[in-house]
């Protein structure tokens, strides 16, 4: 009989073994979160923080084409990771405490082992070897894998197919429609470097070398978290931000704002904040004021917000009682029958929930009186911090807190939910698992009774579901993220899992506003957010 131990075969049959990886969203809910904040800040991505490297790639892209003549992708791609490449070793010799620059890990490694006067560009860069080790895996460099879709998406760059066919990038052209284009930020680059910086650029990376000697002359030009606020440079990225969120469109009745009206509202609340710049305050203040207060509708931009808030209180609760569901299987030893596993949970949470409300008769414990008992206001923040998920923490404890997270999102936001929906709808946001979706179940099952629903909640919304997203991940390959196997209804624990908060753009988007000198160090407001959005 074949045995299946952490995804392989411990006897051989027929078939291919399976790698168990981590994997992230094991229930599949963070997807309305990611949809939300993609349509909110776009141009803008988790793995975009440096606000220079637009501009210089566009200088880059277009230098490329000055020099060499006649290109294909693979010359292409070998000068820019070069390029990248030599920007990462000049920030980390002179500038380590610079974070976000890509390539930085294998740059520090070159550095500490590096015996000659210079830097080995070719060996460090070229792809010619699968077996080399190289500073970015992916073929077009980190431009190719992060920056060229944000850039593309506020059309600062363009594909263009060359005579052989071959697919290569390109910067775009002025256009009437859009505040900046990609030539525009290139010429404004270039014309900070001098003829002699240009040249030894170019050279560094036509041999292959990068000097020891060559860095800080180079760097004084290149560096990537400098720019200086007089420059056209800066006052290009400042109206960059600032345009529509698709510069492109030409239809105007699709033109959204919601990138500078999320930029602009931030720096209000700022104001407001004695200056202290907290991007976090800026989406509780979405969630508190949700559709609106009395009279005065909030803005599409701060509905958007909302959605992404109350997705994420949703999904992270529903992740602590994941969680809990995983470290009681843990704590077992043992494979767990799986009926039998959840009523027992589902009764130890169930008492533990009562107890919270000790003013409810043991015949009164329909969900409908636990909602009941539960008072309008701003707890959720409150409820998610009781969430600890330690190896020492009790997963019954978890639960609870996950179950009376969700409860309070019912009752705090039930009024919401079908405009939510439409606005979700409208916005082409809404995914599978959504937050609508899943608190409108506890509006459903109001009149079962607190065990049942919480035993049928962990059964459907839980166990059922990270299976169906386990196998929908897998498809038709051989890397599962099942963090536990149900064979003939016994449960197999594999790995644990915690709940875990999306990262919605903010904090790029934070790094962004350091680099323009909107904020300091301390993220604290400058006078110079005045040029940026003047009175």
């Amino acid at each position: 009989m074949a045995v299946l131990q952490k995804g392989k075969s411990m006897f051989p049959f027929w078939g291919t073994s399976i790698n168990l990886i981590m994997g992230l969203d094991p229930l599949g809910l963070q997807t309305t979160s990611e949809a939300t904040y993609a349509s909110l800040l776009p141009g803008i991505s988790n793995l975009t923080n440096r606000l220079r490297y637009y501009g210089f790639y566009c200088w880059l892209l277009d230098f490329y084409f000055k020099k060499e003549k006649k290109g294909n992708s693979t010359e292409q791609y070998r000068f820019i990771r070069r390029a990248e490449l030599m920007i990462a070793l000049m920030m980390q010799s002179q500038r380590k405490e610079v974070q976000q620059i890509t390539g930085s890990n294998f740059a520090v490694n070159l550095i500490s082992s590096i015996k000659e006067d210079f830097f080995d560009l070719a060996e460090g860069a070229d792809r010619d070897d699968p077996l080399k080790p190289v500073y970015w895996k992916y073929p077009s460099g980190a431009f190719g894998q992060y920056y060229s879709g944000a850039m593309q998406t506020l059309a600062l760059i363009i594909t263009a197919i060359n005579e052989e066919g071959d697919i290569i990038y390109n910067i775009s052209l002025p256009h009437p429609r859009q505040k900046v284009s990609g030539q525009q930020l290139a010429e404004a680059f270039n014309s900070s470097l001098s003829s002699e910086i240009k040249d030894l650029f170019y050279t560094n990376i036509k041999t292959g070398r990068l000097y020891r000697s060559d860095i800080p002359k180079l760097l004084e030009y290149f560096a990537i978290d400098v720019i200086n606020s007089d420059t056209d440079e800066w006052k290009l990225y400042a109206e960059m931000l600032l345009d529509k969120d698709e510069p492109s469109q030409e239809i105007e009745e699709l033109f959204t704002y919601n990138r500078k009206n999320t930029i602009e509202s931030i720096i209000d609340l700022t104001e407001k904040n004695e200056n202290k710049y907290e991007w976090y305050k800026f989406l509780l203040e979405c969630y508190r004021n949700k559709l609106g207060k009395g009279s005065e509708s909030a803005t599409e931009t701060n509905i958007g917000w909302y959605c992404y808030q109350l997705n994420e209180y949703w999904q992270y609760a529903c992740g602590a009682i994941f969680w809990a569901v995983l470290q009681s299987l843990y704590k077992t030893q043992q494979d767990q029958y799986l009926p039998s596993f959840l009523k027992n949970l589902s009764n130890s949470i169930t008492q533990e929930i009562l107890r919270e409300f000790s003013d409810i008769s043991s015949d009164s414990t329909l969900l409908a009186n636990i909602l009941s008992k539960i008072s309008v206001g701003e707890f959720e923040e409150k409820i998610k911090h009781s969430i600890t998920t330690r190896a020492s923490d009790s997963p019954v404890a978890a639960a609870i807190n996950g179950f009376l997270l969700l409860m309070q999102l019912y009752v705090n936001n039930k009024e919401q939910l079908h405009p939510l929906k439409e606005f979700m709808s409208r916005k082409q946001i809404i995914r599978d698992g959504n937050m609508v979706d899943g608190i409108l179940t506890i509006h459903e099952a109001r009149d079962q009774k607190l065990h049942d629903f919480i035993e049928q909640f962990i059964l459907r919304h839980i166990v059922y579901r990270h299976q169906m997203v386990a196998i929908r991940k897998m498809g038709n390959g051989t890397q599962a993220t099942h963090k536990f196997i149900i064979e003939e209804q016994y449960m197999r624990f594999i790995d644990i899992f915690p709940p875990r908060n999306t990262s919605p753009r903010m904090v790029a988007l934070q790094n962004i506003m350091y680099d323009l000198q909107i904020i300091d160090g301390n993220q604290m407001l400058t006078q110079l957010y005045r040029e940026l959005i003047p009175d």
